[in-house]
């Protein structure tokens, strides 16, 4: 019986909104806008956070990342920031507890192939950044123990730069100048894409560090600004923190009560951080896109005044002939529950095919959840009941001859 009535009074709402199709159309654009707006947003933080999670998790729940530090992030003055070097690198190499160790030197310099000529980023470390990275070659070898010891003149391109200075030829065996110095190329890297802020992952050429540090190179000899440290096993990664802590301590000669001038963070810590700021991120941004969902229930509010004042002959003859305050009730929330469900369903149809546009255009996937649909659907229907009451109830509450006579 109750069943009946509910599918009675729907048809006889979906009826009544299809008498005016454009103002239905009109009335629930504000709830497309908003609900595409907010799977589109949802969709592409979502696919952000599952490369960040893969980027990070490919790196190893064993790696540590150590880089010299100045100051507190509050801004307090810990002395002298102080890169590593060679020794302090080898001293690493040698602990047991250690698997990898790839140094990290970062220049940008004057690049040329025949008539190009450009400035790229050149990273130098050694034969540990493939592996620790994970992050084999595309074609030819990668640097190795050797060409690390002898400060070889070698290159190893990442993609971009590889499409960039030689399009489809083969770089391997080729030759490029960096700030005029000669530079075997051996291998290109495979292809990673952007990161979620849009940096070029591939846009680097890597050389041995060696090979930065010397002193006939641009007559300056560059420090270690980070090191990436694999342990051999993620039970050891405390002790192997305690351990290169201790050494670097030791040989910087800090006093118990003076600061590490270095700093060691597990990919653990920032996998961790990263992802609470893109969760409130992707908070902050569907609570924006959300007001236009409360504009389109305002809408519909309105609307339905309009629709109680136009069919208030309707109202005034359904009520004097037995209709209850009820069922007249029902019938508005039922036709405002019906346009914010219909946007909302339009809505999402509009966000996925969007947010598939978009996440072509920035490289990465759009993953909408089922649980992102249901909470869309649910939230559309609750903004049409919601905005949807006071039109009810003033219908529900006319006096039907008033109603009747004012209508004539």
């Amino acid at each position: 019986m109750i069943s009946r009535y509910l599918i009675d009074n729907i048809i006889e709402a979906a009826s009544n909104l299809l008498r005016n199709k454009p103002r239905t159309l009109l009335t629930s654009l504000g709830i497309i806008i908003g609900i595409s707006s907010v799977i589109i947003l949802v969709a592409i933080t979502n696919g952000a956070k599952t490369i960040i999670e893969e980027q990070l998790v490919s790196l190893g729940a064993k790696t540590i990342v150590l880089k010299p530090i100045g100051r507190t992030r509050s801004g307090v003055y810990r002395g002298m920031a102080q890169d590593f070097n060679q020794n302090e690198l080898s001293l690493m190499k040698a602990m047991p507890t250690v698997e990898s160790v790839s140094p990290i030197v970062k220049t940008s310099n004057q690049v040329s192939y025949r008539n190009k000529s450009q400035v790229v980023a050149v990273v130098g470390s050694n034969e540990d950044f493939a592996r620790i990275n994970d992050w084999p070659t595309e074609s030819g070898d990668f640097i190795n123990e050797m060409d690390v010891q002898d400060g070889a003149r070698v290159c190893v391109l990442g993609a971009s730069v590889q499409k960039r200075f030689f399009g489809a030829e083969d770089a391997t065996s080729q030759s490029i100048r960096i700030d005029g110095i000669s530079f075997k190329v051996i291998g290109t890297l495979t292809e990673k894409g952007l990161t979620p802020g849009g940096r070029d992952q591939d846009d680097f050429i890597l050389i041995p560090f060696t090979s930065l540090n010397r002193w006939d190179y641009k007559g300056q000899l560059y420090g270690i600004s980070n090191i990436i440290v694999s342990s051999t096993t993620t039970e050891d990664l405390e002790f192997t923190k305690f351990s290169i802590r201790k050494m670097l301590r030791e040989t910087r000669g800090l006093l118990k009560d003076e600061f590490d001038n270095f700093e060691m963070v597990t990919y653990e810590k920032i996998t961790r951080k990263i992802l609470q700021t893109t969760n409130i991120l992707k908070i902050l941004l569907s609570a924006i896109a959300s007001i236009s969902i409360v504009v389109g229930g305002i809408g519909i509010m309105n609307i339905m005044l309009v629709s109680v004042t136009e069919r208030t002959k309707e109202i005034g003859i359904r009520i004097t002939i037995g209709a209850k305050s009820r069922d007249i009730v029902f019938q508005f929330l039922s036709e405002s529950a019906l346009i914010a469900l219909f946007g909302g369903a339009v809505g999402i149809a509009l966000g996925y095919f969007l947010s598939q546009l978009v996440s072509n255009f920035v490289g990465w996937p759009a993953i909408i959840s089922t649980e992102s649909i249901i909470i869309a659907c649910l939230f559309s229907g609750f903004i049409g009941i919601f905005f949807g009451i006071y039109p009810a109830f003033k219908a529900s509450r006319m006096d039907p001859i008033k109603a009747i006579r004012n209508e004539q």
